[in-house]
């Protein structure tokens, strides 16, 4: 029998302000120019909170062209394919479509929490160290 004193633990979502976004954009900078000064403020903007599939992309297309969205996404299932002793590959855990992860499910949870990774990750070494791009 279930102890009356013990209440079930869920978690709210918190609609996504796309102002907030827009507002992060004018202060993030060029992915390009400082990917590690662009990924280390996305973190801090998306602090603790866990967002949905659809909301990461929404955030992405604000902040990033549709170049650096793909190349952020192929650094970041190359990053998790390098560190995951886990059986998803990184297209799984990144997929194309949205595949209805729900915020109460808890494996569902750790595919949030493990794209937010990826999506940081991926902007960390989208740009090849010591090239600027924009000579090339």
């Amino acid at each position: 029998m279930a102890n009356p004193e013990q209440r079930p633990i869920g978690d709210m979502s918190v609609p996504l302000n796309t102002g907030d976004v827009s507002e992060l954009k004018k202060e993030i900078g060029r992915l390009l120019e400082d990917p590690t000064g662009v990924s280390e403020r996305l973190d801090q903007f998306l602090g603790p909170n866990i967002y949905t599939w659809m909301e990461l992309q929404s955030i992405l297309g604000i902040l990033f062209t549709m170049e650096e969205r793909e190349m952020i996404r192929h650094s970041g299932m190359r990053a998790w394919d390098r560190g995951s002793q886990g059986p998803d590959q990184g297209d799984q855990k990144w997929p194309v479509q949205d595949p209805g992860w729900n915020n109460q499910n808890e494996r569902h949870r750790q595919n949030m929490s493990d794209l937010r990774w990826m999506i940081i990750q991926g902007i960390r070494e989208a740009v090849p160290k010591g090239q600027n791009i924009g000579k090339v």
